[in-house]
């Protein structure tokens, strides 16, 4: 009888937290934006169309858990036979959307810093969120736009993509 006792105990335990699971999973369903929330340090280099020029960046970009993302990166080109123009500063604001399996896309525009030399708008980005949120692979692409910036005589007259690898850095 004890027994029996402690099985329909266990049972019910098991069929309420089962129901509390399933609510909680029902309440952050559509969601997934917040498991993209902290800073992260990113790398990144583009390629540029009619151009051996390679362009190389590093910086931070913070996602806020709510769709909305800001970067601040600093910039440098290096051509073919590896002349390294100054390196240039720019900022972003993005909008990003995660699905279920953890991919996300994102999209946003980049200005110079400090303000003037270039705005480039219409940036898309797709990436995946490794397991615990500690990693984000990126890639994208950059619309084709006419003489975007110059660095050190180097112009990048049309960036066409990018790859980035981005490491949490805070919460």
């Amino acid at each position: 009888m004890r027994t029996q006792r402690l099985f329909a105990y266990a049972f019910t335990l098991c069929f309420v937290l089962l129901g509390a699971g399933l609510a909680t999973a029902a309440d952050e369903q559509g969601n997934y934006n917040a498991t993209l929330k902290g800073k992260y340090r990113i790398f990144s280099n583009a390629t540029t169309v009619g151009s051996t020029a390679k362009l190389y960046f590093i910086g931070v970009i913070t996602y806020d858990g709510n769709g909305h993302a800001s970067m601040a990166d600093r910039g440098t080109i290096i051509d073919s036979a590896g002349f390294t123009a100054p390196s240039f500063e720019e900022t972003g604001t993005f909008t990003y959307t995660v699905k279920r399996d953890g991919s996300f896309t994102q999209e946003g525009s980049f200005k110079s810093n400090p303000e003037g030399s270039y705005t480039l708008t219409g940036a898309k980005w797709v990436g995946q969120i490794g397991q615990g949120g500690s990693i984000l692979i990126i890639s994208g692409t950059i619309p084709v736009q006419p003489a975007i910036f110059t660095s050190g005589g180097l112009s990048a007259e049309r960036l066409s993509g990018f790859t980035a690898t981005a490491v949490r850095i805070h919460d």
